[in-house]
């Protein structure tokens, strides 16, 4: 299993509302429904109750123990959800895979190929590497408002404010500080 580093905000379980312990194992939940994808932090009883079902993925780890939190992209985390939002239907889901893309292009997970219109609509072409194939990520046309809506639902899911230099073009010697390795801490279990 994958370590995965993303820390919760969340003080009460989702279900039960017992008070998630420092130390003590929190389940995190997105699950990509219908009506929109959604986040639960679970208690370690609440957390065994989670399935396997298609739309739900998750991951478990301890509560750490300090109060305050460090801004950390999780690369791995956000493949993943990047791979789970291209197989959704929906405009927000298209919104919200394409900004995960433009994140995970910019700090080169992830291979930017170019721009064409296909079925009526502009898809982005992505691969993952050399002599992969090429993934189509639906490319809608995104006012700054809309922008600043989808990153709005993107942080409320993963519980983080993404940083404003996230998207920032890499060859202008811009970085973002959010690379930095988490603790142990934060550490956490793929499941």
């Amino acid at each position: 299993m994958e370590d995965w580093k993303l820390p919760s905000a969340v003080e009460r379980c989702s279900t039960c509302a017992a008070e998630l312990q420092a130390g003590q194992p929190v389940t995190s939940v997105i699950r990509l429904a219908a009506a929109g994808p959604g986040r639960q932090d679970l208690c370690a009883t609440c957390g065994l109750t989670v399935g396997s079902e298609a739309e739900v993925f998750f991951w478990r780890r301890p509560r750490p123990a300090t109060k305050t939190r460090q801004a950390i992209v999780d690369y791995t985390l956000l493949r993943e959800l990047f791979s789970r939002l291209l197989e959704r239907p929906g405009a927000l889901y298209e919104r919200l895979s394409y900004l995960v893309a433009l994140v995970l292009i910019r700090k080169r997970h992830l291979r930017l190929r170019g721009f064409e219109p296909r079925a009526g609509r502009e898809v982005m072409l992505v691969t993952r590497g050399a002599g992969e194939p090429a993934l189509e990520v639906p490319a809608p046309y995104l006012t700054p408002e809309d922008m600043v809506e989808v990153r709005a639902h993107l942080n409320r899911l993963l519980q983080a404010d993404l940083p404003d230099d996230l998207l920032a073009d890499p060859d202008r010697g811009e970085s973002a500080a959010t690379d930095a390795e988490p603790t142990d801490a934060e550490s956490t279990e793929a499941c």
